[in-house]
Parts: C-alpha cells; structure tokens; sequence
C-alpha cells in the first residue's frame, strides 16, 4: 500500500502492466493474451459470474480465435451446441433462405456454436485466471486516472473495501454498454437507421429441424422486425424479438406483454413454439445500436460493445468483441515490449481493421432492413459467388476478406440496386407491403 500516491480517500494497491475494465468476451481476450505473453495484468469485473447475458450464438471465425486464445478443447468439453448455418424465413410468405457455413469462402471453419452466455462467459474469464490475469470480481471500475491525455490507471472499487488506484502503462475499456470511457472521448452516437430495441427470453424448447440443422439459429423477418430462435444443447432455446425502438417505446402495457402479443401474432414462431413454456423473465434492451466516435488514445484503448454495437441480427457481437480484444492486445504488447509504454499511435492498425471489418458488416446490416435488399437476401442467385460471398459475410470473415469475397459482396449489392430500380418501377411486392421498414 502507498497511500500518499493516491488520490482522496483512496489508496494503491500497486502497478500493473494493463488493467482491464470489464470481465466478458472482449475483456477476457484481451487480458488473456497478454498475460500469456509475459506482461502483468489485472482484470476489474464489476459482477459476480456466471451472470445472464444476452448474444448466444456464434460465428465460425470464432472457433480459430478459440484456438489462438488456447480454450477451444475447454470450449467443447462443455458439450455446447454446434451450429452448421442459419434459416431464415419471411412471415407469411413462401420465402426462405437457407444459409450453410461449409459454402463459405476464406477457410471458414464449417460450423459454429450456440452457447449460454452466463456459462461462456465464466468459461473465458476462468480461462484468463488459469493464464495468470489477476481476476476481481465485483469489483467496480469508478474512473480512469489521467495524466494530461494519458490513461495511467484506474479507481476502483471493491465490494467491501475502500476505493483504490491501481497504475498501469496501459488501460483497456470492455466495459459493454457502459462504456466507461465513451463520454471523456465524446459519447456514444445512436444509429438513426438501426433505432431498434429487442425483448428475449429463453424457452424450455421449441420445433427443431431433423438432424444435425436442427441447432441451427432460426430468424424470422416480420412486418416491422424479426426474430431469433437460438437452440442449445439442453434442448432450451432462446427467443428474441426485434422492433423498432418507437414501438417499444408506446408499448400499451409490460415488456412481457408485449413479447408474449407479439407471439401471438408472428404464427411461424408461435408454432415453433407450441407446447413449451417459457422459463424465468422477459428482458430487454432497449435502442442497442451505437458506436463511439473515437475509441483509442495514449495508453488506452475500448473494445467490445464499449466501442461499439450494430445489431443482432447476424451474430456478430461476440465476434467483434473478441477480435477486437485481440487486436487491442497485440498492439499493447507490441508497444511494451518496444518502449514500455502504449501511445495513441500503436492503436492505428487496430482502429483501421477494425473500423474496416465494422463497416462490412454494417452495410449488411443496414441493408437487412430495407425491402430491396431483403428481397435480393431471400432471391437464389443464378451466380454461385454471390451466394458464397454472402456466407462469408455471415460466417465473419469481415477482418482479411480474400479479393473474391470483396468481389462476391460487392455483386450482390449492385443486385440489390437493380432489385430497387424494379420495386420502384411496378410498385409494392411483398417486400415493401411486409417489410414495414421501406426507405
């Protein structure tokens, strides 16, 4: 302890190489690599876990990052459920879309996993305790320490005990929506064309596919939505419905209410449903969508859903939040080992993959919930790369996309153009008269 060093009412603890603030995907990542690199750190996880969360399916880029991170085979001990794809149906209509990751360019793995989040999730930060990260839970970050523009540590807070600073050359942000950091570096910005909110709960089970598809995500696009049936290996699944933020907002009654109407009235995932009960509460989140502008500076760093989150509907948070872990990770050990400090500089590289990788996915996303490319999405493609492009892009292979995926995206987004010139020239289809969502 050296209290003089400290700020008032605090004392320190001591010095660390990195402190990570938050203890999920991202966190967990980015202090597990560094720790398995030599440095010391210390991880601050204002919960106690396992805690629920919600994002429970993933992708097949995920499962090399697992191997990287070296927690792959304690991954599929625990018996999780595989995921060969994703089905995709259009409330009433014939329209469907069957996505298969093994049709993925890039060397996408073939299939992917559907996980609870409060088992995952303790999994990987039990995982970056065994690699020597100095884990705290419930232990609350209250600020980051500053000298002038630089981050040198962080106050935290202990259940039970008096706050304390603890110094560190560098300071990692993973604090999810919280987003600890975001309003020093100019707060989080809504996106005002992904203003959605989402209400889930998990269900004892509901009408799988036969085989091996049969743990696969179901999504199913509605007149102002769409939902998320994720299945796990207990046979339990996941519902979730997505609706624009307005709507949830004027909701007339309880968040309960509204999910169990809306039900009601989507007969596809009523039917999926029929004869399972729904286990514990309805939760939600509401206007989820919002970036930080800048999320990088001298000797720190946000990753995860603290720099960032676009929308569920492919899978991608998980993913982003541990990618971006690991790029933070890489640049941080780098530049220790360089000049034993961390500048605002060494996260370029970072922020630009990053931002790249944020941008692929996002003008998917964007594009999910416009009729034109909805409809372009449910249409089979007479040319097979842009069918493989697009299962690349929902497999994750948003960070090195090969010159044949860029080409096969690009493809189906000028499909998407002409798809729009057509719904513009012979009126309302289906798309624009279900979707809801028109431009």
């Amino acid at each position: 302890m050296v209290p003089d060093e400290a700020g008032p009412g605090a004392s320190v603890l001591r010095a660390f190489d990195v402190v990570v603030c938050g203890g999920g995907p991202g966190g967990s990542t980015a202090a597990t690599l560094l720790a398995r690199a030599g440095y010391s750190v210390a991880l601050f996880e204002r919960e106690r876990f396992p805690r629920f969360h919600i994002g429970e399916s993933l992708l097949p880029w995920n499962v090399p990052l697992f191997r990287r991170l070296g927690v792959l085979e304690k991954l599929e001990a625990t018996g999780p459920q595989v995921k060969y794809g994703a089905r995709f149906y259009h409330q009433g209509t014939d329209h469907a879309r069957l996505v298969r990751f093994a049709n993925a360019y890039d060397g996408a793995p073939a299939s992917a996993f559907q996980v609870k989040r409060a088992e995952f999730d303790a999994l990987l930060l039990d995982h970056a305790r065994a690699s020597g990260v100095a884990v705290r839970e419930q232990a609350r970050v209250e600020e980051v320490l500053f000298e002038g523009e630089r981050a040198v540590g962080v106050r935290v807070k202990v259940e039970g005990d008096a706050p304390c600073d603890v110094k560190a050359k560098a300071v990692v942000d993973a604090t999810g929506r919280d987003a600890l950091m975001s309003r020093r570096l100019g707060g989080r910005r809504k996106d005002p064309e992904l203003d959605r909110s989402a209400a889930f709960a998990h269900f004892s089970g509901f009408r799988r596919a036969e085989g091996p598809t049969g743990g696969d995500i179901v999504v199913v696009t509605t007149a102002d939505g769409w939902w998320w049936l994720i299945p796990f290996s207990d046979g339990t699944v996941s519902v979730g419905v997505v609706m624009p933020s307005s709507r949830f907002a004027k909701r007339p009654g309880t968040v309960e209410e509204l999910f169990e109407a809306r039900v009601a009235a989507t007969p596809e995932v009523r039917d999926l449903l029929e004869g399972n009960r729904r286990l514990g509460e309805v939760r939600a989140i509401p206007d989820y969508s919002y970036r930080t502008p800048r999320i990088s500076g001298d000797g720190f760093c946000l990753v995860g859903d603290a720099a960032c989150f676009l929308d569920p509907v492919f899978s991608s948070g998980v993913l982003l939040a541990m990618s971006s872990g690991e790029m933070a990770a890489e640049a941080i050990g780098r530049a220790l080992s360089r000049r034993g400090r961390v500048d605002a500089a060494d996260f370029r590289t970072m922020e630009r993959r990053y931002g790249r990788a944020i941008a692929r996915f996002s003008r998917f996303v964007h594009g999910f919930y416009t009729p034109h490319v909805l409809e372009t999405f449910y249409t089979e493609s007479p040319v097979p790369l842009i069918t493989g492009a697009v299962t690349t892009v929902l497999a994750g292979a948003v960070f090195r996309p090969s010159l044949k995926s860029r080409l096969g995206a690009s493809a189906f987004h000028l499909a998407s153009l002409l798809v729009r010139l057509k719904q513009r020239a012979s009126g309302a289809g289906p798309f624009e008269r279900a979707t809801g969502l028109i431009e």
